[in-house]
């Protein structure tokens, strides 16, 4: 018998693997089933959250900015700030939807924070200009502007700016000459499209002004104070049709407090007073310390003789407004606490008074007073 030469003998298998996954398998059912005290007492890891980058909540912001959700964007810029205390950019951000949302003190306020952060960053010097310029601070205003100018000699929006300084000073010609450059270097720049149109409305053509507001519009058709100031031309005109038209877009663009106190206001002077007092409403529930929206609905309720309600919304309206406050708001206070239920001459008294040292001749002041003698 012959042998295979490259026969080799099988080994034997080896099954002990088998009895130790057996084991494992045992062992893991049985912690899985009982669950002992000191397994269940392990606390779990949370998983690892990546922060999130000053962009991030920048490029966030500019979203909800687009949608008109302003609280949402002012949150996310302030976050971004945070973040980058070096950088002015969502600090200037910040204060550009502030002037957009007419909340001129805190616009004035992240602007010098800006300019704080970086004196020679142009679009802050920018927006700490205009903020000077609605304040009634011209002379600081201009000497902003011109710094900015001194940095970038050819920026459309600091030329666009001094033109706005110089409208508000009544030096016309001036202001043209600035506009025409702005406009020049950039014949869709928003903010000098809406300068010249304002330009307009202070020399009276309010047609004119319209047109150009249309024009500015058709390039930045998410900015709710383009609207509310075209409404402004065809009050002017005493279009109402087309004066709320506008300001009910403002609103559909961004229903701030703002934008319903335009429409609220709007209704209000076209005589629509129980429209007005639903829209003021929901200016004051979005914002409770907006003076003009608690002045404008405290009005309303006058109007719709609600004195009892009318006394104290005009009454915290004042005391928010301050200086700013008009003469008819004082003495329709004071009026408000005559014909309330029950009579309050004592706090009328002191409105009719106030209303009197803005104009000594005013009749409804005059009336209330003699009415409480």
């Amino acid at each position: 018998m012959y042998l295979d030469r490259d026969y080799t003998p099988r080994r034997r298998k080896n099954r002990n693997w088998l009895w130790w996954i057996a084991i494992l398998v045992f062992i893991s059912s049985y912690f899985y089933v009982r669950q002992p005290d000191w397994l269940m007492n392990q606390p779990l890891q949370p998983t690892a959250t990546p922060t999130r980058s000053a962009l991030s909540w920048q490029a966030e912001a500019e979203i909800h900015h687009k949608v008109g959700d302003f609280s949402a964007a002012l949150a996310a810029y302030a976050r971004a700030a945070q973040l980058e205390p070096d950088n002015p950019d969502p600090l200037v951000a910040q204060a550009e939807i502030y002037m957009t949302d007419r909340r001129i003190t805190q616009a004035y306020e992240l602007a010098a924070q800006a300019v704080a952060v970086n004196p020679e960053d142009v679009p802050a010097l920018n927006i700490y200009a205009r903020s000077l310029d609605w304040q009634g601070r011209y002379e600081e205003a201009i000497n902003a502007a011109f710094d900015a100018l001194d940095l970038d000699g050819e920026n459309p929006t600091t030329l666009a700016i001094l033109g706005e300084i110089y409208s508000d000073v009544g030096n016309w010609s001036r202001a043209q000459d600035y506009i025409d450059q702005a406009l020049a270097i950039d014949p869709r720049h928003v903010l000098a499209l809406r300068n010249q149109a304002v330009l307009y409305e202070l020399q009276g053509d309010y047609e004119r002004a319209i047109d150009i507001f249309k024009q500015a519009i058709a390039v930045a058709p998410d900015q709710p104070d383009l609207y509310i100031e075209t409404g402004r031309q065809y009050q002017a005109l005493e279009d109402w049709d087309n004066a709320l038209a506008s300001y009910q877009q403002a609103v559909d663009v961004a229903p701030t407090a703002v934008t319903l106190d335009a429409l609220g206001w709007g209704l209000y002077l076209s005589n629509d007073t129980l429209q007005a007092q639903r829209e003021l409403r929901k200016a004051v529930e979005l914002d409770s310390e907006y003076g003009p929206a608690l002045a404008h609905l405290g009005m309303a309720y006058y109007a719709r003789r609600n004195y009892e309600e009318a006394a104290p919304t005009l009454e915290k309206a004042v005391a928010i407004l301050g200086d700013e406050s008009r003469i008819e708001y004082y003495y329709s206070l004071g009026l408000a606490y005559i014909y309330k239920k029950p009579e309050e001459c004592d706090k009328a008294r002191i409105w009719l008074t106030k209303a009197l040292e803005l104009d000594p001749e005013s009749l409804a002041a005059l009336e209330g007073l003699r009415i409480c003698s």
